[in-house]
């Protein structure tokens, strides 16, 4: 890959607008050079300077810009009523290199053709990773607050289905529960897309979101490793 992340350029969202609306192979045979040049080279080199960072949280991560790292356009239509055959939404993860990556913590950022987000969390967490964590923050709830603490006041807000009746004491913070009372948790820090997505300047505002999530991801992979 030449040079280095210059930003998501203006047209992956016009490339994704137009996607939305003719969502179909032969619309995409016509516009795949756009996707290559406007969507997946730019993540390639995102995922490519994000490396470092990453690096330096989780060497085990896998940082491979031509990779996992980065989403497929395609989507699985084996099991779902959608049938349409592109993903509108393009993303990539830092996620480890074997083994059941959607029950372990994973760094990412999304985007569409109007918003973009970073964040840390669960794709698919099993009950037992999400049992374990629950666990842990029961018993010393304080590293978990600051470290949800940390991201709340990065901007980061937690998504993911609750329960129906909360699991944890009612003694423990206020973010501990919020967190520790959702299925498959993920925090997400969202934003329009703008001149800020379209420079170069983006991969220093997730790697400085990221740098805040670590502690939280140190604390959600040492839960989940005992039920490796």
């Amino acid at each position: 890959m030449g040079g280095g992340f210059q930003g998501i350029p203006p047209e992956a969202s016009a490339f994704l607008k137009g996607l939305a609306a003719h969502n179909n192979r032969a619309w995409f045979a016509e516009n795949k050079a756009d996707y290559q040049e406007f969507v997946r080279e730019p993540l390639r080199r995102l995922v490519e300077a994000l490396a470092p960072v990453i690096g330096g949280i989780d060497p085990s991560l896998d940082c491979n810009p031509l990779g996992w790292a980065v989403s497929r356009l395609q989507r699985d239509t084996r099991f779902s009523k959608d049938k349409t055959p592109y993903r509108l939404r393009q993303w990539l993860a830092f996620k480890p290199h074997l083994g059941d990556w959607t029950s372990r913590p994973v760094f990412f950022m999304e985007f569409g053709a109007e918003d973009w987000c970073w964040g840390i969390g669960y794709y698919a967490a099993t009950p037992a990773v999400v049992a374990a964590v629950r666990a842990a923050a029961i018993r010393k709830p304080e590293p978990f607050a600051e470290a949800l603490s940390a991201l709340r006041q990065a901007g980061a807000e937690f998504q993911g289905d609750s329960y129906r009746r909360p699991r944890t004491p009612s003694d423990l913070p206020d973010l501990v529960r919020d967190w520790c009372d959702r299925k498959s948790p993920y925090a997400e820090c969202r934003s329009a897309v703008g001149p800020l997505f379209q420079s170069a300047e983006l991969k220093d505002v997730v790697a400085a979101g990221f740098v805040v999530a670590a502690p939280l991801y140190r604390l959600l992979k040492d839960a989940a490793a005992l039920t490796a």
